[in-house]
């Protein structure tokens, strides 16, 4: 009867708000094709620049990338997820209309308007929103081990803030600090929920041996990874900082390396749901290796190292995640079709162009940001165009969600 009931009321929403990933997905990858294709203009010189990227490019590039893309992409998954976690009903109808309507418009105001506290304003209702509607049913079925979600994207919320505030010329606070900040908050997200599922899917999709948990082990990754977002957020005197922060970013990424061998990556070549998975969790790993040579010896240039995690890392598991969560929750078989193989090559090539070419080839620096805008953009291009049928109707199962 409850199912019935369900999809009763689900006929009367709008297939794309019936559960948080399908708007968010969809207008969050359009959102980084658009802003990728400007970003690689920008280099080549021929682009048109309008609102906050026209005042400041580069902050209109990390703030877009990692607060108004990744962040709705996170929001996507989590309120999904928490269907899953609670079996509570995910927020859906009005109310996720209502945050997806507020992150939209702040992101038309950055591509249109000039820096005003407006915009900032607007920008910072549909995180904490979210939050509370992830919190809600968490707290109701008690299931605290996933109540520490909420505050990471209250956390975000006020890095925003602090985007903003920059943007304004109300700080001192270095662009480089806070975004530095934000893609360490990021990567906790990306670390616990890759630990949670690659294991999972690498054990369902290739047909093998279940991959157990080592409780110790599992602690040993994560506790450090703790440990160095505290470190980052915290202020901490400059001598103290200089040891912590790289001794931090090395046992966080060996910890984590020594927890990923146990995975089975071999076993995933045939399986482009699973390699992409895989390829970006070792990524996230070495960009913070590198990050800690960097501020030991600086040998490694610190851009470098964190687009190894941000193009690498946070890049191609978003793109592997929506692509296989987006076929779960519309009652699709696992499989993806061979041009969305063609779009995770693309991102893996992205991830090279802009940090070993760049690396090994230095005066090729600016054609490595275009190569690698492009090759971005022709990704989460190929995924707008195969998933927006996908995320744009009802489920063909029938199911609500």
């Amino acid at each position: 009867m409850m199912q019935i009931l369900d999809s009763e009321k689900e006929q009367k929403i709008l297939p794309l708000f019936r559960l948080a990933f399908r708007p968010f997905f969809l207008a969050a990858s359009m959102l980084s094709v658009v802003s990728m294709l400007l970003w690689g203009g920008f280099w080549a010189g021929n682009a048109s620049l309008a609102g906050y990227m026209y005042s400041n490019p580069i902050w209109w590039h990390s703030h877009e990338m990692l607060i108004g893309f990744t962040g709705a992409i996170i929001i996507g998954f989590l309120l999904t997820a928490v269907q899953n976690w609670t079996g509570n009903p995910g927020v859906r109808g009005w109310k996720l209309a209502t945050i997806f309507a507020f992150w939209l418009t702040a992101r038309l105001g950055m591509f249109t308007s000039t820096p005003h506290v407006a915009w900032m304003v607007i920008d910072l209702v549909w995180l904490p929103l979210a939050a509370g509607f992830l919190a809600h049913p968490i707290i109701v079925r008690r299931q605290w081990n996933n109540l520490f979600f909420a505050p990471l994207i209250v956390l975000m919320t006020v890095l925003n803030a602090l985007f903003h505030v920059i943007a304004l010329g109300e700080s001192d606070i270095s662009l480089r600090a806070v975004s530095f900040a934000t893609v360490m908050v990021i990567s906790v997200i990306v670390l616990v929920v890759g630990g949670r599922v690659i294991p999972f899917f690498t054990w369902r999709g290739t047909q093998t041996e279940q991959i157990t948990r080592i409780k110790g082990l599992e602690y040993g990754a994560l506790l450090p990874s703790w440990l160095l977002l505290l470190n980052v957020l915290l202020p901490l005197p400059e001598q103290v900082s200089a040891f912590t922060l790289p001794a931090l970013l090395a046992v966080t990424g060996i910890m984590h390396l020594i927890r990923f061998v146990r995975w089975r990556t071999l076993s995933t070549i045939r399986v482009p749901l699973l390699w992409l998975l895989h390829f970006a969790y070792l990524a996230m790993i070495v960009g913070m290796v590198l990050l800690a040579v960097h501020y030991l010896t600086g040998s490694v240039d610190y851009s470098v190292a964190l687009h190894v995690m941000t193009v690498g890392g946070i890049g191609c598991m978003i793109l592997a995640m929506i692509a296989r969560v987006s076929l779960g929750h519309t009652g699709r078989a696992l499989q993806i079709k061979p041009v969305m193989v063609g779009a995770f090559v693309a991102l893996v090539l992205a991830t090279l162009s802009r940090t070993l070419l760049i690396a090994f080839q230095p005066t090729m620096t600016i054609q490595g940001y275009i190569i690698s805008a492009g090759l971005w953009a022709l990704a989460f291009t190929i995924f707008t165009v195969v998933y927006f049928p996908i995320l744009s109707k009802p489920r063909i199962d029938g199911r609500p969600g």
